[in-house]
């Protein structure tokens, strides 16, 4: 599922409540299930925050059931802007607009009074049989009032009367969510969304805060949104989303299909849980993971591989590279892959489509290339710790063996430290995949460091990558000490040493 997928319409009903779908479904689960008919429904935030696109796309989802909206702007944009800019939505419909969507400017009617304007919106929706009403760009309207109105009792008696007709108020404007003393008009409100933007690192992100739902079990805090050709799309926080299942226990086993591998494991990773591949850059994590994803494949299991760091072509030509096959498992419909880029990339985007693909098509084994872009993802290292317990506690539930890629920082050093990610703790499973210096050459290492479910082999296990072959196990290292440092030093046991320092064959 792309972001474009995520604005499809549905229709959402509630036994006692009803509500309409935004045509969003992403924000029909963020709001509970939809809107309530009726409610007053405010949009709060800085300019070119997504406010008047979000309610375009409402009125056009309504058109799309055949129900009317009427339209009420003031000073910020002429009709002719706002559909132009409508015009680049996938979701627009020109023979909507002056049927379905009537666009009328406000600013002539406020002229008049407050009573007045009440009285000439009312007319107008009841006449067109509008079930939406919306005001864009409501403090610039307000002031256009000649008496001195309360803003607050002038949405509320409006709302009231539409609502008597089953007609939804859906209110921008400009100002910060979280300040009612200046927004009075906001303690009337049925709902209250706020759109922002927020700086991390050198980029934007667009952010929806759920402030207020009257009536429904909103999911409360930040989503993050994008803005994209085929309108908002909402990407839920995925924390709250995820909600802890027993699933059976199995307790098989799920195998990389390296001889003398899975051995060293106690018969492969138990299936069901988390593991986490650490090493340095170049240590072989990523073609491990492949290991891991064709011998499912091979198995007749569906799996799943979600790269950042190496594009489709790159991460096909490593398998062939190696005597592995993606193509087999891409064509038979067993594997799927998902490429992001590493930059400008929202995590719970990753986990919208992780979720759509295990629930819906039923994924037993996943690689995830590498877990620290995916920790960039949730914009802050103090979420991304909820971030990655809620996923390795979701994947638990559904009973999906997953294979996760960290890089160590320090190539070469005597600490060796997982403090950083919370998958360390969280993991059930842990490996270690190394490269360390010995009599002036560097050996590649393996090292099982935990696995809560199995008995394992505790031994330092030298491997090499092979053309054609890829990760092949040589046996154990040489007696020596600092092999998990990076420099190793041979570990002398009194009496010369011996002439044959090599790995010791299993």
């Amino acid at each position: 599922m792309t972001a474009e997928d995520a604005a499809t319409p549905i229709a959402i009903r509630q036994p006692g409540i009803e509500r309409f779908s935004t045509g969003i479904e992403a924000l029909d689960v963020v709001l509970g299930g939809g809107i309530q008919g009726g409610a007053i429904v405010v949009l709060i935030g800085a300019p070119g925050t997504g406010k008047t696109m979000l309610t375009l796309q409402l009125a056009f989802a309504a058109a799309e059931r055949g129900e009317r909206t009427l339209f009420l702007s003031g000073y910020s944009e002429t009709h002719e802007k706002l559909l132009a800019h409508a015009r680049e939505l996938r979701t627009f419909r020109p023979q909507f607009v002056g049927h379905e969507i009537q666009f009328t400017n406000i600013i002539d009617l406020l002229q008049a009074g407050t009573a007045e304007t009440e009285d000439a919106i009312l007319t107008t929706a009841r006449r067109q049989g509008a079930t939406l009403v919306v005001l864009d760009g409501f403090q610039g309207m307000w002031h256009s009032l000649p008496d001195e109105s309360v803003p607050g009792a002038f949405l509320h008696d409006l709302g009231a009367k539409l609502a008597l007709f089953g007609a939804t108020t859906l209110v921008a404007m400009e100002g910060e969510a979280d300040d009612a003393s200046r927004n009075p008009e906001l303690t009337v409100s049925d709902v209250i969304l706020g759109l922002r933007r927020e700086q991390f690192g050198s980029r934007h992100r667009r952010v929806l805060d759920v402030l207020k739902v009257r009536g429904a079990g909103a999911l409360i805090g930040s989503h993050p949104f994008a803005i994209t050709q085929a309108g908002i799309a909402v990407f839920p926080r995925f924390e709250a989303l995820v909600k802890p299942r027993d699933p059976a226990w199995i307790g098989g086993r799920a195998g990389f299909g390296i001889p003398g591998f899975d051995a060293l494991l106690g018969g492969g990773l138990t299936i069901g849980t988390a593991t986490l591949a650490a090493g340095v850059p170049g240590a072989g994590k990523t073609l491990l993971g492949l290991h891991f994803i064709c011998e499912g494949v091979r198995q007749g299991e569906r799996g799943l591989l979600i790269g950042f760091l190496e594009n489709r072509p790159q991460l096909r030509e490593k398998a062939r590279m190696f005597g592995l096959d993606l193509d087999q498992g891409l064509e038979s419909g067993l594997l799927d892959m998902l490429v992001l880029p590493a930059f400008d990339m929202e995590a719970d985007q990753v986990a919208q489509q992780l979720t759509i693909a295990v629930e819906q098509h039923g994924i037993r084994r996943l690689v995830i290339d590498s877990v620290g872009e995916l920790e960039r993802g949730t914009a802050g290292q103090a979420r991304s710790m909820d971030f990655l317990a809620a996923l390795v506690t979701y994947l638990r539930s559904y009973n999906v063996t997953s294979y996760l890629t960290l890089d160590i920082p320090t190539m070469v050093g005597p600490e060796l430290s997982f403090a950083d990610s919370v998958l360390s703790v969280v993991a059930e499973n842990l490996l270690l995949l190394r490269r360390a210096e010995y009599r002036g050459q560097l050996r590649r290492l393996f090292s099982v460091l935990k696995m809560r479910f199995s008995e394992h082999d505790y031994a330092l296990h030298e491997y090499a990558i092979a053309p054609g072959r890829g990760i092949e196990l040589l046996g154990t290292v040489p007696p020596g000490e600092g092999w998990l440092t990076g420099i190793a030093r041979p570990l002398w046991t009194g009496g010369p040493p011996a002439d044959d320092d090599t790995t010791v064959r299993n």
